[in-house]
């Protein structure tokens, strides 16, 4: 019974390979992080982009050619040069003016695997 009790008490926290796992799980997860969170600031921009083209009085919802300029200058002024014509579509119905844009992102994760994200965001413009 005095071995079994020895024992117990000597046994305090991981041994070095426990650790190295932890390290291993951890550092993983600050990767992960590191390269997800650009794409999500990314489209966070894109979203207050499409908001503010929606509240701006000065574009006129009719003319495609205004609302894409004004999108493209905003686009340009927050250093998003992903985001190309094609992937923003316009569609007058009702007076309403729907402006979608979808588009999808690959970055580099390690070594050969990428993360990819795929984001559609849209806002109505009602004048």
């Amino acid at each position: 019974m005095n071995t079994m009790k020895s024992t117990r008490h000597r046994q305090k926290g991981l041994s070095s390979v426990g650790w190295l796992a932890l390290a291993g799980i951890f550092s993983l997860l600050i990767i992960s992080v590191i390269r997800v969170l650009p794409i999500y600031m990314e489209n966070f921009t894109i979203k207050s982009v499409l908001t503010s083209i929606q509240e701006d009085a000065k574009i006129d919802p009719k003319s495609r050619r205004a609302i894409w300029d004004s999108i493209n200058k905003r686009l340009y002024i927050n250093e998003i040069r992903s985001i190309k014509r094609e992937h923003v579509k316009m569609t007058r119905k009702n007076g309403k003016t729907t402006v979608t844009i979808s588009y999808e992102t690959r970055r580099p994760y390690i070594g050969n695997l990428f993360i990819g994200a795929t984001f559609s965001e849209s806002v109505v413009i009602d004048r």
